[in-house]
């Protein structure tokens, strides 16, 4: 997918240095595994994973209320003009705070990070160009569906807050993409040694293990 589209100046320079860094651990004895996927797989496969994971709070909401009368105006919740700008703004924090996370993690730490938008698909990315510890790696994955969709739709449940329940169902299902990545990376079988980092143009990660 990358090679179908032109690099912008800030992907030219993550490339520069993945491919530097890259070459530097192929000397090292490390191995290279590709973990990267379609903006395509991303908004499907993974949206799907995201619907999986709202059922459980949607049956709990459903069953504590004991009625379905709340979800009539579901539909209008979800495309009120005031709801689709809370959306907005979520889908910034949701890349602030992967970047928060990973930040901690990384060896230059916020200097590590870079913000953009994928214009091909217009999907909003944010990206850390140093290597990670497998942990770390998916913390900073999982932390937006986290902050953003489970524990809000936890909290909805416990004081029945349809609106807030809206939010973050529509959070966890916008973190498709990073659950799918953790499911990725949970299949990956590498060796205390692996060092995870993400692609410089490309959804996704390598993961060099030596």
């Amino acid at each position: 997918m990358s090679k179908e589209r032109r690099y912008t100046n800030a992907e030219m320079k993550r490339l520069e240095y993945f491919n530097k860094l890259e070459e530097e651990l192929t000397n090292a004895g490390y191995n290279k595994k590709d973990l990267t996927f379609s903006a395509l797989k991303a908004n499907i496969e993974g949206v799907l994973y995201g619907v999986l994971l709202t059922i459980p709070f949607i049956v709990a909401f459903a069953l504590l209320r004991d009625s379905s009368k709340e979800f009539t105006d579901f539909d209008k919740l979800m495309f009120s003009p005031a709801f689709i700008v809370v959306f907005l703004v979520l889908i910034v924090i949701h890349e602030l705070i992967h970047g928060a996370t990973w930040g901690i993690f990384a060896a230059n730490h916020y200097k590590s990070i870079s913000l953009g938008v994928m214009l091909s698909s217009l999907t909003p990315y944010c990206t850390c160009r140093e290597p990670l510890k497998k942990s770390h790696y998916i913390t900073g994955t999982i932390m937006p569906c986290l902050v953003l969709g489970i524990i809000p739709s936890v909290i909805a449940v416990i004081i029945s807050s349809m609106g807030l329940l809206a939010v973050g169902l529509l959070m966890i299902v916008t973190a498709g993409g990073d659950i799918l990545v953790i499911i990725l990376l949970l299949k990956n079988k590498s060796s205390e040694n692996a060092i995870y980092i993400d692609h410089p143009t490309d959804i996704g990660l390598v993961v060099f293990d030596k």
